[in-house]
């Protein structure tokens, strides 16, 4: 368990682990959305680099992307959102023009 008591769980249906119980439920709703064709392109874990300067490399790593009706989906479970996050967001808003959809 890490600081938020988040378990680390396996899900049969996608055959992969994720960080907590409740981002395994959402990546099995994605993916079953992805198996009815009503989302398509769906991507685990995807990482944007922030700032790429040799010893001061900053990333974000967004839980699920996928694409519906061809528009881009980044969407992020939270139980907790935590500073760190918050400020890794509006980088990514303003570096890159990505909007985060948060689920919790």
């Amino acid at each position: 368990m890490n600081k938020y008591r988040a378990k680390r769980t396996w899900s049969n249906l996608v055959n992969r682990w994720f960080d907590s119980r409740a981002e395994c439920v959402r990546g099995e709703e994605l993916h079953l959305l992805e198996r009815a064709g009503e989302i398509t392109d769906l991507q685990y874990q995807v990482k944007f680099v922030l700032c790429d300067r040799p010893k001061e490399k900053v990333s974000i790593t967004i839980d699920f992307a996928y694409k519906i009706a061809g528009m881009p989906i980044y969407n992020d479970y939270k139980g907790m959102e935590t500073r760190e996050f918050r400020v890794k967001r509006i980088w990514l808003k303003e570096k890159q023009g990505i909007d985060i959809l948060l689920t919790s």
